[in-house]
């Protein structure tokens, strides 16, 4: 490349670099208006001109942009730089084509001539953002000093009142002659004030502001006998700055505020720990272990208060063999996310309880647990499903009973009419023997089911109230001939009367179930205790029982024999459940047990285990006396000649059917048959009403035997009413429920039974056998 386009290019080169320039590179004449020659495009920016308006004094020359009270200045340091050959530096202001005062910056120097001749250049800069934030750094110094002092009272642990005290001294010292002023702050009602403070017209205050809202001023003022004169007092800066201090104090009141506010909030917080009904303890991580630092109330009434002697303690400490729930406050603290679990701990006086336990992180290091004491209602839980089950067992045990009874009431009817036919034919010996076999076992399996309506509790009893003190007292001798002379009966009896309200027979065979069961549990040598005791409503002898409050009896039957598992326990009164070889046991004793104290609105509880024995604790609602017995006389029976009358049979089940069928036709009695209750209604209808008395099932298809008697009772005006049924406790609630007269007859029964119940029926005398 030739080396005239080289110093082309740089020339270029160095004219874009001028021009890029935050300023203005000139070259001009030494004369009085500086005319110029070269401008960078710079110029633009700082002057408000083109660079060729400037050139040459075309439009405007620079020097008349100077301010003119800095002009003269100007030429003179310019003239005695150039007249010295040295360069000079400037400070001045201009004002630009808008009108708008800049201060600038230049530096310049003689190149060549002399005299008029002289050839300048230099650089101008504008300086105005820079001697403003001067400027305002040193109002800000002056301001922060103050400030600075303000500060530091507001972050020192003083009360408010001695903080303000402190400021309104200190705020004079932010003015250049502060022996001159003084301060004073009002806050709501209260003064606070500097040395020499007394009201004058020469004063300058700002509002104290707290949420929006004036609560104050502060106030400065000159001292009555100062020698400043007033036009000097109170810059707008130092207004400013009184402004930002009474800002300060504002924050420092709103501050004082928010602390007895987060004081208040934190002793209503502590208060509410502490009446927190659920346990709660505070645990603090403290590397690998945790360290028990607060409780609260409810904490210390569940440990029985022993919790204050376990704080700064460890949990592996405490429970060394659960390392499950150091694991279970680690995974808390590590995710930081709740939890919640269920543990079985020894409670209070070594018997296990269960607790739920809920845990929460709170940073940094915290674990909150709260502890709930659900033993009760687990062992509630335990109890009704236990209750569903038996309930479920009960219902089943009672629809066995029920088929069970029908087909025993066939098998002792046709029994007893063979056994007459026997007997009028003077058969062999043989063949009676074997009759009454059949008789005996059908009687007992009669037992059998009756054992198992008990059970369900829907076996019929007329309750009465007894003592069971004075009732033990009287079965004693018996009981200790069950246990036997190699055992020791104990009986602890209540002093005051123990009433509860009970069928009579009950309580002996509440008693002579569980001690045979004690007996079967012991080896000789072993002892048997039996004791009864009131409990007024509210006492609680340390198990939860699921009755009604109020006061109760507890009987309670104890041995010291081998005991039992949960696993055994659990299914004692489960029908036909037994734990003794096949042949000495039904597995029906303790199920009689259990339908006997639910049917009389008691709680049977058992504590068992293996080696150590068994109690059973049996509690019935106390009743306020003992009523006297009153004998029961059962009429003799008054067999009259049957009349002819007209029996409307209502029976499912085909082979009772035709058994009640030949019964009361071979009595004499006219009998319609029918196999449901439409098929009834509709002989009632033909029958024209004259129906003398229904005989009828309880358990019907798609209907009841008690809602059939009452239709049947609508068409058949006078019509007596017969209910059969395997469950006569239902036989005497649908009699209850209708206004005619009715009367009921329990399943199995025999053919002589129902003819003489029929018979007493129809002659006006209503009865239940």
């Amino acid at each position: 490349m030739p080396e005239s386009e080289g110093e082309a290019c740089t020339a270029h080169d160095f004219a874009a670099l001028l021009d890029s320039l935050p300023g203005m590179v000139y070259r001009c004449r030494a004369d009085r208006a500086w005319t110029l020659d070269y401008v960078s495009a710079g110029a633009l920016e700082l002057t408000g001109f083109r660079p060729d308006e400037l050139l040459a004094s075309e439009r405007r020359a620079y020097a008349e942009l100077i301010v003119p009270m800095d002009r003269r200045a100007v030429e003179a340091a310019v003239e005695s730089a150039v007249a010295a050959g040295q360069s000079f530096t400037l400070e001045y202001r201009i004002r630009d084509r808008a009108g708008r005062t800049k201060q600038v910056w230049e530096r310049g120097r003689l190149i060549r001539g002399e005299g008029k001749s002289a050839v300048l250049e230099g650089f101008i800069t504008d300086i105005s953002p820079l001697r403003r934030a001067e400027h305002d750094v040193r109002e800000r110094l002056k301001e922060l000093e103050l400030l600075y002092e303000v500060s530091s009272i507001a972050g020192d642990e003083s009360t408010l009142d001695e903080a303000l005290w402190q400021i309104a001294d200190r705020i004079p010292r932010g003015y250049s002659y502060p022996p001159e002023v003084a301060a004073r702050i009002q806050l709501g009602n209260r003064l606070y004030t500097s040395p020499r403070f007394a009201s004058d017209p020469c004063s300058q205050s700002a509002p104290i502001n707290v949420e929006g809202r004036a609560v104050g001023v502060v106030e400065v003022c000159r001292i009555v006998d100062s020698d400043v004169p007033r036009e000097r007092y109170f810059l707008r800066e130092e207004q400013e700055m009184l402004h930002v201090v009474a800002g300060r104090v504002g924050a420092l009141a709103e501050r004082a505020r928010i602390v007895d506010a987060l004081r208040a909030s934190e002793r209503h917080a502590r208060d509410l720990y502490e009446r927190l009904p659920i346990a709660t303890v505070v645990w603090q991580q403290r590397g690998d272990s945790f360290v028990l630092v607060d409780h609260n109330r409810a904490a210390f009434t569940l440990s029985d208060g022993r919790v204050p002697g376990w704080i700064g303690r460890s949990l592996d400490q405490l429970l060394p063999d659960r390392p499950d729930l150091a694991e279970a406050l680690r995974t808390c603290a590590g995710s930081e996310a709740p939890s919640r679990r269920e543990i079985e701990l020894a409670g209070i006086g070594g018997l296990p309880s269960i607790y739920v336990v809920s845990l929460g992180f709170v940073p940094p290091d915290l674990v909150l647990a709260h502890v709930l004491d659900v033993t009760r209602e687990r062992h509630l839980e335990r109890r009704f499903q236990e209750a569903q089950k038996m309930e479920v067992l009960g219902r089943m045990a009672a629809g066995v009973a029920h088929d069970f009874n029908n087909l025993l009431t066939v098998i002792l009817s046709y029994t007893g009419m063979l056994e007459q036919s026997v007997a009028a034919s003077r058969a062999s010996g043989s063949e009676v023997a074997d009759l009454e076999e059949i008789r005996k076992a059908s009687e007992r399996a009669a037992a059998l089911t009756q054992q198992l309506l008990s059970f369900s509790r829907r076996d019929v009893v007329a309750p009465e109230i007894m003592d069971i003190s004075a009732k033990t007292r009287e079965l004693r001798g018996m009981l200790v001939r069950l246990l036997g002379e190699d055992r020791l009966l104990t009986c602890s009896l209540a002093g005051a009367p123990c009433p509860v309200r009970m069928g009579p027979g009950q309580l002996d065979q509440i008693l002579v179930n569980l001690v045979i069961n004690a007996r079967d549990a012991t080896r000789a040598g072993g002892r048997v205790v039996i004791a009864t005791a009131r409990l007024e409503a509210g006492d609680d002898d340390g198990v939860h029982i699921d009755l009604p409050p109020g006061p109760r009896v507890v009987l309670t039957v104890r041995d010291d024999g081998s005991g039992m598992d949960e696993v055994t326990r659990a299914r004692i009164f489960e029908p036909f459940f037994t734990t003794k070889p096949p042949g000495l046991g039904t597995g029906m004793g303790l199920s009689i047990v259990y339908g006997i104290v639910r049917q009389a609105g008691g709680a049977i509880v058992v504590d068992s285990h293996l080696g150590a024995g068994t109690t059973f604790r049996i509690y019935f609602p106390r009743e306020e006396e003992v009523a006297p017995r009153r004998p029961s006389v059962a009429p003799a029976p008054q067999l009259r000649p049957p009349g002819g009358e007209t029996v409307l049979l209502v029976e499912d089940s085909e082979q009772v059917r035709r058994l009640v069928l030949r019964v009361l036709a071979a009595a004499g009695y006219h009998v319609l048959t029918a196999a449901d209750a439409a098929e009834a209604l509709l002989l009632c209808d033909r029958n024209g009403g004259a129906i003398d008395l229904l005989v009828t099932d309880l358990v019907m298809p798609w209907t009841t035997g008690a809602s059939l008697a009452h239709r049947v009772s609508s068409r058949c005006p006078g019509v007596r009413v017969l209910f059969m049924s395997g469950s006569p406790e239902r036989a005497m609630q649908a009699a209850a429920e209708l206004d005619a007269t009715a009367s009921f007859l329990a399943k199995p029964f025999t053919g002589e039974a129902l003819v003489g119940l029929v018979r007493r029926i129809l002659d006006g005398e209503p009865a239940a056998s």
